[in-house]
Order: C-alpha cells, then structure tokens, then sequence
C-alpha cells in the first residue's frame, strides 16, 4: 500500500521547520521525542501534541508549529513506537488496526502528556492539554484525548477515524461538551469516507458535539485545512 505522508512541503507549504525553529529532543523510553515553544508560559497556556501518520516522524509536522501561529504553547511532536521504514514510525499495525498496539501507544502518551502537562507545576495541577494528528496520529488523537484522566481542551483529528468505537468510548472520560474538530479529504484513497461518517455518528452517539469538515483532496493536510485548524483551536485557547 503507498501512504501519501504529511509533509508539507509536499502540498506547496513550507517543508520541515526543525532546523530554524527552536527546539529540545528528548529520549524517553528509548523514543524521541520533540519539545518547542517558549521556556516561560502563561499559567493556563495549554501543551499541544502533535502526532504524525504513520511512515512519518516526529519531524514530520513540525512546520505546523510555525503556519497556525497560535498563541504561546507548549507542543510536544513524539516518534510513535514501532518502525516503519527506515526513518518512519507507525503508533499501531494498519492491516490489523491491532488494538493492543493502539493502547500501547495510547498508554506511552498518557505517561507523556503527564509528564509534560505537570512538569515544573504545582502539585495536583497540570496544564490543559489539546490532541491534534494527521492519520495514524489522527486516531491516536481520538483514543488519547477521549481516554486521558485530565484536562483536554481540544481533539483535532485530521484524516483520523476510530476503527472500534465499542472499545474507545468504553472507558471515555473526555466531558461530552470537549471541542472535536476532525478534517477529512473527499478523494482520500486510504481513510475512506465510509470510516469518517461512522467516527463522525459514533461521537455524536456517545453524546459528544464533533464538528467535519472537508474538502477536494486526498490524504493528506491541504492550506485550507491548516487554516481550519488554526482558527478552531484560537477559539479554544481564547484568541478570536
């Protein structure tokens, strides 16, 4: 199967950020993990995941840092766990969509997102976390934001689905008026449109407000979605 991959600089956007942009690559785990953003934070500013498709890295959407502009964030752009390629990484098998793989992944991003939402907080506090990812990391954007015991203020799933709502939502913690925005491309040849409309009904079923959005392309992140994103986490966050 060929995977169309998140790199931007693909679609006309500007290609991988990484060298120009500030940055701290960590191990953890044994995974790499990319940390950005200004040292010195508001207190409620909140710590954003951004997690890549699979055959892609941590490396892969970092751009998207600098294009949505947002207001000061910490983001956090981790490997997924399981070779693919030689410089790619996948969070779970595709022809399986194995579900132990899924919580695998799922339970190392809870450990990193509680290791980053509190680090250098008060004791009992954490900052508000927002999920975001292109495929792969689309649906691990879903599984993790609806699953994590804290507070997430946002779930964007691009070209994402939920393969097994049963399992997902079975121990769903996310509040039913958690922001989700998921994206989706029309001439998508490896997320089928089938998949979004029933991970779309699925979340409204379990009483949560989702909003789709989409357009005339394949898979992968177009400007127009980027502008999409941009402008519905501002609104999260506070910045109109």
């Amino acid at each position: 199967m060929v995977i169309c991959l998140a790199s931007l600089s693909l679609y006309g956007l500007p290609g991988s950020a990484v060298a120009d942009s500030p940055f701290t690559t960590l191990q953890i785990d044994g995974h790499r993990c990319l940390v950005a953003g200004p040292q010195i934070l508001l207190k409620n500013a909140p710590v954003v995941f951004i997690l890549h498709g699979l055959g892609a890295n941590a490396e892969d959407l970092f751009p998207l840092i600098e294009i949505m502009h947002l207001p000061p964030c910490r983001y956090i752009l981790p490997d997924a766990l399981m070779l693919a390629g030689e410089h790619g990484y996948s969070w779970y098998d595709l022809p399986t969509n194995s579900r132990t793989d899924v919580e695998n992944s799922r339970d190392y991003l809870f450990k990193l997102i509680k290791r980053f939402s509190t680090e250098g907080e008060k004791p009992g506090k954490a900052r508000p976390l927002i999920m975001m990812g292109f495929s792969q990391g689309g649906v691990m954007s879903l599984e993790a934001g609806l699953n994590y015991p804290g507070r997430v203020e946002a779930i964007v799933s691009m070209s994402g689905y939920i393969w097994d709502p049963a399992k997902t939502f079975g121990h769903a913690v996310a509040p039913h008026h958690t922001p989700i925005l998921m994206t989706h491309g029309t001439e998508d040849g490896i997320v089928p449109e089938d998949l979004t409309q029933k991970t779309f009904t699925a979340l409204k079923k379990a009483g949560y407000h989702p909003v789709l959005k989409e357009y005339p392309t394949g898979h992968h992140i177009s400007a127009d979605t980027i502008n999409d994103v941009a402008q519905f986490l501002k609104k999260v966050i506070g910045q109109k």
